[in-house]
């Protein structure tokens, strides 16, 4: 198996990697070009920076406050929230506002200046302006130039406009709002081509913002004091209002005030309804006597004594008291004396009379009792229409004491907010010619003495470095989409493998019209020639020698790769240590007998396949060599027919025996089938490849085609390989890369 089929076998076990010495290598190559265009670059950048005027940048620091010194606190009328988050945020916007930029902008007249206004200089160096200037100025042409004045006057007006856009354009360009992180202060910077116009500018942004806060805060309070004062006003004629609408309810109801009203009527109802709370009681405790009485009309006075009402009355206890006496006496005259005894009859005859005035006492007490009761309802029915009528009238009192107190609310509110509107408006008049500044200068900007840009080292550094490495990524670009092999570094690079070899490009007047021919290798003026190709000798001896094979095929992918040079010389470098044969088996273009000085009469193989010449006749020895040259011989019509007969076959074993080393030179193999029948013959054929001329897609193509014939490739030769110019080591150095190709395979 060939070098070229273990590597392939072998790629897949192995990482891609970068060859970054690859790319420094490519761009050392090119360096010439690469500083020339850095060189070219750096000269426009320098052209370019000088070019550019100068500008100059100043800067001034403004310290925004949070809380500002006030007279009389009115920010409730005329102030923002000053704690908000978004306070600070507000400010910068404002200073970076077209009201305060249009402030500076009039203030200095910027519009005259030709830096914020380019019309100035574009309408100074405009010839047709001064053209029709004149032609309006002569009769002939004044009628036919005239223009209607509201017209010019519109015209005017947009123009103006525009142009005023177009400075307030340009100086928000040059103008920068920068806050301070963590801080209360904001960096004003201008930019300007005048160094003293830049620094007033800057300060004259941080003026006009101070003043366009005052302004602001003077308009809103002269705003809330007009506002206050028409409110002041409408709140007068609501309170008059309200107090007449008062005073006409009072004398409607002929009241002085509703003092006592309340506190009175309260009071006679309490009385009212206590008075009839006990009228209540007593004629239901008279109601329950006469009951009690009318329900037992002849009870004596001992039954009747149970009843708490009649047993507290005085009389009833002094009978009763007299007729216990009564008793007592009888019973005690009864232990004595008998029925008819004269005390006895008398103790019971007072006895008697006793119980007969209580009978009598108890009937007075019944009627009068009963009067009581009539007495007693008729108090309580009294107390009772009484109550209701105080109640009506206390309701009456209630609906005219809400009305009251409605009016008196009204008035009382009316009051209070035309007092506090009041206030305000004194407070207004009184802190109106006093508004304190929201912020102040922390640093003035002062007249920069170095313009802030251009930079011209950086821009000349940056475009060097630029250049530079725009030129490098070009470079590896252009390799990268570049589909040809230049190189054997080139090769590894773009395939992953190593080459055979590299044969160097031959530079000389002899060779720039015609091909090489034998005479090169023996020529002292190509010893580098030479070298590589003894390279490639040696690396192919010792492929070669493993498998025992005498026979070498030489082919390329297209024709003008050099493939007859390549076999001419491989052929020279082995004679010098075998004898060797080349045959020219291009029947279709042969060109050995022409590159050895041959008459193209020469019989050669072609000769001994068709007209079975002799073979001696058919090989022409080249002087103080062990080379031996078989040419084409005649042009046949059928060249793959004779190459794949019996005969060519026969003939390469018997050349075998008497040669050390064959070497064929074969067709190219795109074009034709010629070099397969060969290689197969052969055993392998050596691939040679033009550099800067073969394409990596004709090389796949071409290993495809022996993958598929199955012809083993003994190796690739890269062919006019351009030598780098290193005068007197350029020997030592390439045969030394040649070399160390051969070496690693």
């Amino acid at each position: 198996m060939s070098m070229l089929t273990e590597h392939k076998e072998d790629k897949p076990t192995k990482e891609q990697i970068i060859d970054v010495g690859y790319y420094i290598h490519l761009v050392k190559t090119r360096w010439v070009s690469v500083a020339l265009f850095c060189l070219l670059c750096t000269a426009i950048a320098v052209l370019f920076a000088l070019s550019i005027k100068p500008t100059y940048r100043a800067t001034a620091t403004l310290l925004i406050e949070s809380t500002q010194k006030k007279a009389i606190s009115i920010e409730e009328v005329v102030g923002i929230d000053t704690s908000a988050k978004e306070y600070y945020l507000t400010q910068f916007e404002i200073l970076k506002s077209n009201q305060v930029s249009q402030r500076v902008i009039d203030k200095l007249q910027l519009d005259q200046l030709a830096e914020f206004n380019p019309a100035i200089a574009e309408s100074g160096s405009n010839p047709l302006d001064g053209i029709k200037k004149t032609l309006a100025e002569l009769p002939v042409f004044a009628s036919l130039l005239a223009e209607d004045p509201a017209n010019m006057d519109e015209d005017r007006l947009k123009q103006q406009t525009r142009i005023d856009q177009n400075v307030l354009k340009v100086f928000k360009s040059k103008l920068t709002i920068a806050p301070i992180r963590k801080t209360q202060l904001v960096k004003i910077s201008f930019e300007s081509f005048d160094p003293e116009l830049a620094a007033t500018i800057a300060n004259e942004v941080g003026l006009a913002y101070i003043e366009n806060n005052l302004e602001s805060k003077l308009i809103a309070t002269e705003q809330a004091t007009g506002w206050i004062n028409q409110r002041l006003a409408t709140l007068k004629q609501q309170l008059d209002a309200s107090e007449q609408a008062l005073l006409d309810f009072l004398k409607r109801q002929e009241l002085i005030d509703n003092s006592g009203i309340s506190a009175l009527t309260s009071s006679e109802l309490s009385n009212l309804t206590e008075r009839l709370a006990n009228a209540t009681d007593k004629r239901i405790e008279t109601q329950s006597l006469y009951n009690a009485l009318r329900s037992n009309p002849n009870a004596d006075v001992s039954s009747l004594s149970s009843i708490s009402q009649i047993s507290n009355h005085p009389q009833i206890r002094d009978i009763r008291l007299a007729e216990s006496n009564a008793e007592k006496q009888v019973s005690e005259l009864s232990k004595r004396y008998g029925p008819k005894h004269d005390k006895m009859i008398q103790a019971n005859a007072q006895l008697q009379s006793i119980q007969l005035r209580a009978s009598k006492l108890i009937q007075k007490l019944i009627n009068g009792i009963e009067k009581e009761l009539i007495s007693a309802r008729e108090q309580e029915a009294l107390l009772k229409n009484e109550l209701l009528g105080k109640k009506a009238e206390f309701q009456s009192l209630s609906v005219v004491e809400r009305e009251y107190d409605a009016l008196k609310r009204e008035v009382d509110t009316n009051a209070e907010l035309y007092d506090l509107f009041l206030t305000r408006q004194k407070e207004t008049s009184a802190t109106s010619d006093f508004s304190a500044a929201n912020a102040r200068f922390s640093d003035y900007a002062l007249i920069p003495e170095l313009p802030h840009k251009p930079n011209r080292k950086l821009i000349i550094a940056l475009a060097m470095i630029g250049s530079f490495g725009f030129a490098v990524v070009l470079i590896v670009c252009l390799d990268a989409f570049n589909n040809r092999i230049e190189s054997s570094r080139d090769f590894e690079n773009k395939l992953g493998l190593l080459p055979t070899g590299t044969i160097p490009l031959v530079r000389d007047k002899r060779y720039k019209r015609a091909p090489l021919d034998a005479t090169v290798f023996n020529d002292e003026k190509f010893s580098v020639f030479q070298e590589c190709v003894d390279s490639i000798r040696t690396s192919l001896y010792l492929n070669l020698r493993s498998d025992e094979r005498k026979v070498l095929a030489v082919s390329s992918s297209v024709p003008e790769e050099g493939k007859t040079t390549t076999a001419i010389s491989l052929a020279l470098s082995f004679a010098k240590l075998e004898k060797v044969l080349l045959i020219d088996c291009d029947l279709r273009k042969s060109s050995i007998a022409t590159r050895f000085g041959l008459s193209s009469s020469q019989q050669g193989l072609t000769n001994i396949l068709l007209m079975n010449s002799a073979i001696e006749e058919s090989i022409t020895s080249i002087e103080n060599s062990n080379l031996d040259v078989m040419t084409a011989g005649m042009i046949v019509a059928n060249p793959q027919e004779l190459l794949s007969g019996k005969g060519f076959e026969q003939l390469i074993e018997t050349l075998s025996a008497s040669y050390d080393r064959i070497i064929i030179d074969t067709p190219p193999i795109l074009p034709v089938k010629d070099a397969f029948i060969v290689g197969k013959l052969t055993r392998g054929i050596l691939l040679v490849m033009k550099a800067n001329s073969t394409s990596k897609s004709v090389y796949k193509h071409t290993m495809t085609l022996f993958s598929r014939h199955h012809i083993p490739v003994d190796g690739v030769i890269l062919n006019q390989v351009p030598m780098r110019k290193e005068g007197k080591h350029a020997y030592s150095e390439y045969s030394k890369y040649a070399y160390g190709n051969n070496s690693a395979q």
